[in-house]
């Protein structure tokens, strides 16, 4: 039996189909099939690991664009479906229709527009060479930093060797729990002892596993590759310093940098106030919504246009804590929506956020997952279904739930012989359950095709863990 506790959810495809007979049995196999409940044949299923969770459907770039100012709307110069570009103008007020303020606005951007370029046309080698000093020092720093950061320590020593004592003293938990498991994982399923035995074995190994996590993470050390490639990358960067010194210094006239910077902070600002009076696109993307109509009288923070950009789809979910260990950034997706019907969206794990959160009393992460772009006309905020696959596809031997039986010496399958008079004993070890069928392992002679003796249900060792929520045997995982 699979000493695994984690859920898994598999999607089956039959390899083989499984072979049910019963009283009417060929007559050479009537003595054997008679006296249990039938025959059923050793088929393969190919078993993938996956984990189920939910989310809402969003995107990084989904914006509701709304208006700066009050006004009238003059112009609407998009509908909905359009593609627009970064910068696009997609609606705007009339001039007189707005403050005074916009309208100086105006005047100063002219002005400052006008000084800013008498500028760069006589200082842009001036100009450019700060620039380059400036750039190179940031890179310095940047390096300087990413090199030092490498000798501290990321944990003292007090804390290191406290997280051994508590990891000491949750294997201790762990070795207890599982001891009181054993004395009562033969019970019938629905015994409260059981069930609070297993639940106490899986939160005593979750304890143990996120400590050792953190453990490792603190007496991790950079390599001397790391050290070598950050002082190398730090001799670069004052290189480059050096060269965009000399070539400041080679430069000669000109206006001074803090004016050309001055007098590009006036045409933002300026900039910026007029923009009040305009719905700007702030990407690349499709128009979802208008609610601006030409005439319509507005105010400062009234809604005009949502704009979306397909590329950027992505469902936010939770997964628990149990199985976010098994979840990798590229992991492949399916995507759902009951707003979709008959739709399957494609996708893949894009961000973990190693940082748990608490939902009703259980530690969750955020798995971010990117939707692949798609024309279909998907609601924004609806709920998505979202299956996970965190394994590759594999065959696996499998039979009917109600052929594995057990007793003291452990699990087994009654093998019947050729001609259907005799039948063997193979030990095996069960898996998961694929709806009436069951995994097995066997280091014995069992192959596809075989004929196996089918028990009557009751005193099978599959059948009685079918309806146990733990070990591995099936059902979703990862739901918020």
């Amino acid at each position: 039996m699979k000493k695994n506790l984690q859920k898994l959810s598999f999607f089956v495809l039959l390899v083989s189909s499984l072979v049910l007979a019963g009283c009417s049995a060929a007559n050479n196999k009537a003595s054997v099939a008679g006296a249990a409940g039938g025959v059923g044949t050793v088929s393969t299923v190919t078993l993938s690991d996956a984990i189920e969770t939910s989310g809402n459907l969003s995107a990084d770039k989904l914006a509701t664009l709304k208006w700066g100012t009050s006004g009238v709307v003059e112009t609407v110069n998009i509908k909905v479906g359009d593609k627009v570009k970064l910068n696009d103008i997609l609606a705007g007020l009339r001039a007189d229709s707005v403050s005074s303020d916009i309208a100086t606005g105006q005047s100063e951007l002219a002005t400052a527009q006008r000084d800013l370029q008498n500028l760069i046309d006589s200082t842009t080698s001036t100009a450019q060479a700060q620039l380059a000093v400036i750039t190179a020092k940031a890179n310095v720093e940047t390096a300087q930093t990413n090199l030092d950061s490498l000798s501290y320590a990321r944990a003292s020593d007090t804390l290191i060797k406290n997280t051994q004592a508590q990891i000491w003293a949750a294997e201790k938990k762990l070795t207890l729990a599982n001891k009181a498991y054993k004395e009562v994982e033969h019970n019938p399923d629905g015994d409260a002892s059981k069930t609070t035995a297993l639940l106490n074995l899986t939160n005593a190994q979750a304890a143990v596993d996120s400590l050792y996590v953190t453990y490792n993470w603190y007496i991790a050390k950079p390599t001397q590759a790391d050290f070598d490639e950050a002082q190398a990358k730090l001799d670069v960067a004052n290189a480059t310093l050096e060269d965009a010194k000399r070539t400041r210094d080679n430069v000669k006239g000109g206006t001074d940098p803090l004016k050309l910077a001055a007098a590009q902070s006036k045409v933002t600002a300026a900039q910026a106030t007029v923009n009040t009076m305009y719905i700007i696109a702030p990407f690349d993307g499709e128009v979802i919504s208008v609610q601006a109509g030409v005439g319509n009288s507005i105010n400062g923070g009234d809604s005009a246009v949502e704009l979306v950009d397909r590329n950027t789809l992505k469902v936010e979910t939770l997964v628990d804590e149990t199985n976010i260990s098994r979840v990798l950034v590229g992991n492949p997706a399916q995507i759902t929506m009951d707003s979709l019907p008959d739709e399957v969206l494609t996708g893949k794990v894009a961000r973990i956020n190693r940082i748990g959160t608490t939902v009703n009393g259980l530690v969750k992460y955020t798995v971010v997952v990117s939707v692949d772009p798609t024309d279909k006309q998907v609601l924004f905020g609806a709920t998505a279904n979202v299956t996970i696959t965190t394994g590759d596809p594999h065959g696996m031997l499998a039979v009917p739930v109600s052929a594995v039986l057990s007793d003291s010496k452990g699990e087994y399958v009654l093998l019947i012989s050729a001609d259907g008079k005799n039948t063997q004993r193979v030990n095996i070890q069960s898996g998961d359950l694929s709806g009436n069928l069951v995994t097995i392992t066997t280091t014995e002679n069992l192959k596809e095709g075989d004929q196996v003796e089918l028990g009557s249900g009751s005193t099978t060792s599959a059948n009685t863990r079918s309806n146990n929520g733990g070990g591995g045997f099936g059902g979703p995982l990862g739901g918020p």
